[in-house]
């Protein structure tokens, strides 16, 4: 198994040498999402909730209701014959029952939208091959401190909210129950989404396309986002935060995704807080670190992820601890890939520290390693295995199905406890059954 940054993936294979991919095991379908097992099956998991009924805590709240004073919209009226009847910053009420859209709605700056409790903004006769289309739409507009509560976007034929990065900011996204969509929001600067289920945005995940494979979110040049207590599920393969500076996610409950639950890609100046999140069950890794700069990984928890729980990619000073990892098929991997070396990303500097990591008992699984692509030589590899590129796992407990054999960490090869730590790793860790 290698995978790593700018793309360069080799997917798992399983017993007989099929690929973990979704051309060979289908697309998740609504209501089975469809996983690849070690094991050589294909397992399906329980239904998710019904598009109706966001979990509790997500999403539409009864108990939002619109301010007095709100700007009436019924259903069957024309939204933005509406809204542009009225100046920035006035407010919305979008009464209950489903409204149909066929072009998107262009805010005001200042404009505030309120879903009454059962208000359902509905795409179904709307068809677009525009990727920029969206149920709430400014694509190079100067269009700023927008609010959008306690609504169902859902059945777009793109995006559900689409902010490009290009002007629009401060925009504040909660209490939405987003999806199925192709893709539920593409964020810029400032953002607040909070307390969002986002689910089912799914393009075609075999597409070459990144723009087609969709997912719950996107944010490109979005620099102060964060992304608070949203339930993130049955998302699609391409979902990352790419070129953004303090971007967090904190308090999110991620999980079914087809690709990687949270990801980070191409953050020069990142900046990242990912901070007590539940990551479970998603295609690939937990949270996937990639060709950025700067980040904590703290206070996770990470389950049955099928590839890494957490992969830092050819990304630096990254400081990963008091998380707990349990079942994923890789524990925490520094990974290399030589053939971007001369573009100026490097793994360097990142520390593991104070982690709980519980492995499951798939064959070759690790609990914590350093890993290449094939194409480093010796020489390459030689400043990452001496610690001169500081990489380096302190005061970790780990939970092994067997002490008998005790080969779970990978550094130039499979080391045993003894040889972990004689490289200098995890010096007051632990290893127990």
């Amino acid at each position: 198994m290698r995978y790593g940054a700018n793309g360069s993936y080799v997917y798992l294979t399983l017993t007989g040498g099929t690929a973990c991919t979704n051309a060979v095991f289908g697309d998740p379908a609504y209501g089975a999402q469809k996983q690849c097992a070690i094991g050589g099956t294909s397992t399906s998991s329980v239904a998710p909730p019904s598009p109706s009924a966001p979990p509790t805590g997500y999403g539409p709240q009864a108990a939002i209701t619109c301010p007095a004073g709100a700007v009436d919209i019924f259903p069957g009226q024309y939204i933005q014959g509406i809204v542009n009847l009225y100046a920035g910053a006035t407010t919305f009420c979008l009464r209950a029952g489903v409204h149909s859209l066929t072009s998107s709605i262009t805010p005001k700056t200042g404009n505030t939208f309120v879903g009454e409790y059962g208000a359902v903004l509905d795409g179904s006769n709307w068809s677009s091959s525009d990727g920029t289309q969206a149920a709430f739409r400014a694509h190079n507009q100067d269009i700023d401190y927008v609010t959008i509560r306690n609504l169902v976007i859902r059945n777009m034929p793109q995006q559900g909210i689409h902010a490009y990065y290009w002007m629009s900011d401060h925009w504040t996204i909660e209490y939405n129950e987003i999806g199925p969509n192709k893709w539920g929001i593409e964020f810029a600067p400032n953002f607040t989404i909070r307390n969002n289920y986002i689910h089912h945005n799914v393009g075609n995940s075999s597409s070459s396309l990144a723009a087609e494979r969709g997912g719950a979110y996107l944010g490109n040049l979005a620099d102060n986002t964060t992304f608070d207590s949203n339930e993130i599920a049955y998302n699609g393969l391409e979902q990352k935060v790419g070129r953004s500076a303090n971007v967090t996610f904190r308090n999110n409950y991620v999980h079914n995704n087809v690709g990687d639950g949270i990801w980070y890609d191409s953050n020069a100046n990142a900046g990242a807080l990912i901070d007590a999140n539940r990551v479970e069950d998603n295609g690939r890794n937990g949270i996937f670190f990639e060709a950025s700069i700067g980040g904590t990984i703290s206070n996770n928890t990470l389950r049955r992820n099928p590839w890494d729980a957490v992969m830092i990619s050819m990304s630096q000073n990254v400081q990963i601890y008091n998380n707990t990892l349990e079942g994923n098929f890789g524990g925490i991997e520094y990974f290399l890939n030589c053939d971007v070396l001369s573009g100026g990303d490097d793994v360097k500097n990142n520390s593991a520290y104070n982690n709980t990591i519980v492995l499951g008992t798939q064959s070759q699984t690790y609990a914590s390693s350093f890993s290449s692509t094939s194409s480093c030589t010796s020489t390459q590899l030689a400043p990452y295995l001496n610690g001169s590129k500081n990489l380096t796992f302190s005061r970790d407990t780990y939970r092994v199905p067997s002490l008998s054999w005790d080969r779970y960490f990978l550094w130039g090869g499979w080391k045993g406890w003894v040889e972990w730590q004689v490289l200098g790793q995890d010096a007051g860790g632990s290893l127990t059954q």
